[in-house]
């Protein structure tokens, strides 16, 4: 209604169109596919420069939090550091491709995720739903936040 989606709006509908779809159907809304970390690449930089731009005010301190998360990641890898321009949404891309990395890949991805809201040494609301949203699309356990310093900023 008010012309704008929160992060906490995006994560809810983004699980709840994932869940009521298997519900319905017995299958992921999006095809399996088994990707490499590599082939993933685009995907992995467009969740990391999202979560950069939410849990980081400014560009610069977003840019660093982004690289440290896709050094993590990707090591050696030059993707720039570029908010993606539709926001939150941009993010509808990347789920199918993520959702069929391996155990081993998925696990390298949320350190990466976690690289991120780390950097600045401080976890907004914000940053906490999308690491929830993260790995319940991906289908694997939130890691352990214990001594995670959560500031109630950034949110609704």
């Amino acid at each position: 209604m008010d012309g704008g989606t929160s992060v906490f709006e995006y994560c809810l509908s983004a699980l709840l169109h994932r869940d009521l779809y298997e519900a319905r159907h017995q299958s992921p809304p999006w095809r399996r596919r088994h990707a490499t970390l590599r082939r993933a690449a685009p995907a992995v930089a467009t969740l990391l420069a999202t979560l950069a731009g939410v849990g980081h005010p400014d560009q610069r301190t977003a840019e660093a939090a982004y690289r440290a998360g896709l050094d993590r990641v990707l090591p050696k890898t030059t993707f720039p550091y570029v908010p993606p321009p539709g926001g939150l949404s941009a993010l509808d891309s990347a789920w199918p491709t993520l959702d069929g990395l391996s155990a081993d890949d998925t696990r390298r991805v949320v350190e990466g995720v976690v690289a991120v809201i780390a950097h600045d040494g401080t976890m907004t609301v914000a940053e906490s739903e999308l690491l929830r949203t993260v790995c319940a699309l991906l289908r694997c356990p939130l890691p352990p936040q214990a001594g995670a310093a959560v500031d109630g900023t950034g949110s609704d």
